[in-house]
């Protein structure tokens, strides 16, 4: 009895190998496309060059024009969501959100509506 136990308990852990084989070999292949990326960022030019520290922490570089409202756009895509909620899926402040939200209410792209007391935002074209 405990040598069928023993045989079917190691089957079940063969066809649990075979079935997370790819994952493994995804996640691996996704590590060193990681790791490339990163030491290729430390070659561009547009890299933090090394120098002592003074203390004074490096500049960031600024997001491309419009990349916030692009950003708010698309986590809009998958529905409502009030500021709180933007700031989160996006990792942006609140109060860039908001900046972005009246440019993009105004131009007609996002509504706003009440959910729960609080102000909600949707695309227009999914507010129908």
């Amino acid at each position: 009895m405990s040598g069928e136990l023993l045989t079917r308990v190691r089957a079940e852990i063969d066809a649990r190998l075979r079935e997370l084989r790819p994952a493994v070999a995804e996640y691996e292949r996704l590590l060193g496309t990681a790791e490339s990326l990163r030491s290729n960022q430390d070659h561009t030019p547009t890299a933090i060059s090394r120098r002592p520290r003074t203390g004074v922490a490096p500049k960031r570089e600024r997001a491309p024009r419009g990349a916030a409202q692009l950003a708010i756009v698309a986590a809009l895509e998958h529905g409502s969501h009030t500021v709180s909620e933007l700031a989160i899926v996006t990792a942006m402040s609140g109060a860039n959100i908001r900046a972005n939200l009246r440019r993009l209410v105004s131009t007609g792209t996002v509504t706003a509506a009440k959910r729960n007391g609080k102000a909600a935002y949707a695309l227009a074209s999914s507010a129908a």
